[in-house]
């Protein structure tokens, strides 16, 4: 399964026009690495599930029934002591990482108006979601990494919150320029054309990499030296096509099954996988169902 940044833009531009303004009731904590988050907005109550787990960390709406333990875990009492009641005012994706952030406002029990941030980093084995103030001061986390689990960056009570930085280039700047016409000046002839797409643009994965090799009719298994000019012209023109998606949030939630199980999800049509395909209004159902029916 592919959650990589185009998912995640979906899933965040899908719980926007949901949950935007929306209040935060309840808080539950169903497993070891998964919040639920009952929320009521305008008149229709939804719950939203965020997952840690290392092998199906993800976001999104959903409708299951999960059963909680009788006794909270502490992250999930820490998360009701500062969220339960509040609002959320803003929610983003960091960039077009698989990282989103809830911006929620409250009023704390001396009547003051308090802001935190709810972070939700999906990244295999490496998700977390993080509780930070205002000014991304950690209060806790689902887990706490210290310095010996990871010499890169110590999430812990405390400390500074920062984003994992990337030198990874984003379609989505408007200044955007490093095209696949611009890099292949430097690309050597050796490169696997597939890997151009995850090695150099932030939040590609090689499932849409496979994709606009195919809709561009290159076959994945030669080395770039043996791409045309033409066929390169033509890769570029379907990225900027998919950037031009990506930017009006133009998406086609879909699952992908062989006569068995579900193969994948996406947020966008992939005809290189050769399986059946079921189209959603919803990227939420799509992902749940994945999940649910796996």
């Amino acid at each position: 399964m592919s959650y990589d940044g185009l998912v995640t833009r979906a899933v965040t531009f899908e719980i926007k026009k949901l949950l935007l303004g929306a209040k935060i009731q309840k808080i539950s904590q169903p497993s070891k690495n998964d919040i639920i988050l009952n929320i009521y907005s305008f008149g229709k109550s939804y719950k939203l599930l965020l997952s840690a787990n290392n092998n199906e960390a993800r976001v999104h709406i959903t409708k299951k029934k999960y059963e909680n333990p009788v006794t909270p875990p502490n992250f999930c009492m820490v998360l009701r002591k500062h969220l339960s009641q509040s609002k959320i005012i803003e929610i983003e994706q960091h960039e077009l990482d698989r990282v989103i952030i809830f911006h929620i406002s409250s009023v704390d029990e001396m009547g003051y108006d308090v802001s935190n941030k709810l972070i939700i980093e999906i990244m295999g084995k490496y998700s977390n979601i993080i509780l930070t103030d205002d000014k991304f001061k950690i209060i806790d986390s689902i887990k706490r990494v210290n310095f010996k689990m990871s010499s890169v960056r110590e999430i812990l009570p405390g400390l500074e919150y920062n984003f994992i930085k990337s030198d990874k280039i984003n379609i989505l700047d408007k200044d955007f320029s490093k095209d696949i016409l611009k890099l292949d000046k430097n690309m050597p002839d050796s490169q696997i054309p597939q890997k151009v797409f995850y090695e150099n643009y932030l939040g590609f994965s090689p499932t849409i990499a496979k994709e606009l090799l195919y809709r561009s009719n290159i076959d994945p298994r030669i080395n770039w030296g043996l791409i045309s000019e033409y066929e390169k012209h033509i890769l570029n023109k379907n990225l900027y096509e998919l950037r031009d998606a990506l930017i009006n949030n133009k998406y086609r939630p879909s699952l992908y099954k062989d006569n068995k199980k579900y193969k994948e999800f996406y947020s966008f049509e992939l005809k290189s996988l050769g399986f059946d395909e079921n189209t959603y209004e919803s990227i939420s159902e799509a992902i749940e169902n994945f999940y649910e029916y796996n």
